[in-house]
């Protein structure tokens, strides 16, 4: 399936002047976490794409965000501006009133704004603690924390797990409530990066705007299993999980103690926390069984998981 674009070309746009100018085809509201924001955009195909990206954030608009007198940038409000015609198009992303990226290329720009958007969520929730984290359900309904630092495989394995018949929660971060110690879903679109399509060439999606980022796929729960977002669970297991390629696969089992100290290592808002985080974290893996897990091959990695959760419960 090669790559399809959506432009079709029929309405020259208007080169920018000023923000008050430009004729704006739709707008939509969002929320990620507890980060409530807007988008508007010039361009219906650009618009439509970033819509399915954050379809798992849509929301109404919500009146109650909107402050009387109104304060300068809240709530936050992205603009995507596309100026020019077609094989001379600028593509522009602005944050409130200030341009943060303009290129040519509209992958870039949608980059940044995807980033963004991720970054100002997890910085600006306090309402979770938040682990750097892949996040899943069992069948069972357990919850599953797989934290760990970029490059670790954590969205290849959630994926797959999601495959297997995982529900899905998060591919970024463990949002677990301070209250309930329940893992909570951030549901952002899968990010499978350019390294795992081939192991994931079945999930290619059938069409891809020509504008779209060439580095990753970004996939919905329901593109890798329909019905596979799941709702908020108990932790019942923590994988401290790492890829070595070649590497044999091995599970061992750690204490609970142990595996705090790791996801204190990778929490995200420790800043808004501080010791409480120590407090949070115990309460929510109180009951979880945890496993170190190195794993050399993907399908090897699942498998894993599969039997460990699956095992008759143990104390640790």
């Amino acid at each position: 399936m090669g790559r399809r674009s959506q432009d079709n070309g029929q309405v020259p746009l208007v080169p920018l002047k000023s923000l008050d100018s430009v004729p704006w085809k739709g707008v939509a509201t969002y929320r990620a976490l507890s980060y409530y924001f807007s988008l508007r955009y010039n361009w219906r195909p650009i618009g439509k794409y970033v819509g399915r990206v954050f379809e798992g954030f849509a929301v109404p608009p919500d009146p109650s965000e909107q402050r009387s007198p109104p304060t300068p940038g809240i709530p936050p409000a992205y603009s995507l501006v596309v100026d020019g015609f077609r094989g001379k198009r600028r593509y522009r992303l602005f944050y409130g009133n200030e341009q943060i990226m303009a290129a040519g290329d509209a992958s870039n720009v949608l980059d940044r704004l995807f980033w963004h958007v991720n970054m100002e969520a997890l910085f600006r929730t306090g309402d979770y603690l938040l682990i750097h984290s892949g996040s899943v359900v069992t069948p069972e309904g357990a919850g599953v924390l797989i934290p760990g630092a970029s490059g670790s495989g954590k969205t290849s394995l959630v994926t797959a797990l999601v495959g297997a018949g995982f529900g899905f929660l998060s591919d970024e971060a463990g949002a677990i409530d301070p209250v309930t110690g329940r893992l909570f879903p951030y549901r952002r679109a899968i990010a499978l990066k350019s390294g795992a399509f081939t192991e994931f060439k079945a999930l290619r999606p059938k069409r891809i705007p020509a504008f779209a980022p060439k580095s990753q796929w970004y996939l919905r729960p329901d593109d890798i299993r329909p019905g596979s977002a799941a709702q908020p669970s108990q932790v019942g297991f923590v994988f401290l999980s790492r890829f070595e390629k070649g590497e044999p696969t091995t599970l061992t089992e750690i204490g609970r103690a142990e595996a705090v100290v790791e996801l204190m290592k990778n929490c995200v808002n420790i800043s808004t926390y501080r010791g409480r985080a120590v407090v949070v974290l115990a309460n929510a893996v109180r009951r979880a069984r945890c496993y170190r897990l190195v794993r050399g091959a993907l399908d090897e990695g699942v498998r894993a998981v599969l039997e460990a959760t699956r095992a008759p419960a143990g104390g640790t």
